[in-house]
């Protein structure tokens, strides 16, 4: 429905000295995003431990009706929803809420035109800040992330899920079950690291920052 209505440029970073810049390496598209603001880099790094999203695109552009013109509308990401959640695929818009209050008034009525121009596509629009993102979630999937780029050998997997049935322990315990010497420690804790990023294992990520004394379990889908 929404196939010509949203269109992608390519996407030109600019070197600005009042925000970050720079690229994203996406697993999930296999392909650096480019991002304007650490928001937007915090955006996608979140989208990538979203279970819920298939793919996701920087700039997408929606044509909208602003003061009885249409307008062109570069929104910051496009998210692709996995068929089976039900779930609307969406555009998403965010800004550090300092910047919306500044312009309140020029960015509500943007973001209301937004907002009817998708609900005729039949895409959801969401506007988010900084106050949207869990700081303590966030660090943690930020450090989980490198064992999603660079993951370790599976080496250790089946011994550490046999080691987890039926039982939850931290992840210093569980290393020191498994080591047969010193050498093995920084293995065996990327392992766990890793099987916790991939869902596998699950641990506390909302609450406390994640550290080697974090109980881990297996993920069997259950709270």
């Amino acid at each position: 429905m929404y196939d010509d209505a949203i269109t992608f440029g390519q996407r030109q970073i600019k070197k600005n000295y009042r925000s970050v810049t720079g690229h994203f390496p996406s697993v999930k598209n296999n392909r650096s995003i480019g991002f304007d603001s650490s928001l937007e880099k915090t955006l996608f790094l979140y989208l990538e431990f979203d279970n819920t999203v298939e793919t996701y695109r920087e700039q997408p552009r929606i044509m909208i009706i602003k003061n009885g013109k249409p307008q062109k509308y570069d929104v910051d990401c496009f998210i692709k929803r996995y068929k089976k959640t039900n779930l609307k695929d969406a555009l998403i818009e965010v800004k550090y809420l300092n910047e919306f209050e500044k312009n309140k008034d020029i960015y509500e009525k943007k973001f209301a035109a937004a907002e009817i121009r998708c609900k005729e596509i039949g895409v959801e629009f969401k506007f988010l800040t900084e106050l949207n993102f869990n700081e303590i979630y966030i660090s943690n999937i930020d450090f989980l992330y490198r064992f999603i780029l660079h993951p370790s050998e599976d080496k250790y997997d089946d011994i550490i899920l046999d080691n987890l049935k039926d039982k939850k322990i931290s992840a210093l315990e569980l290393t020191n079950l498994i080591m047969k010497s010193p050498i093995e420690y920084q293995r065996i804790s990327n392992n766990i690291w890793k099987l916790v990023a991939q869902n596998i294992l699950k641990t506390d990520l909302e609450n406390e920052k994640v550290t080697m004394k974090s109980i881990v379990e297996i993920n069997n889908g259950s709270n």
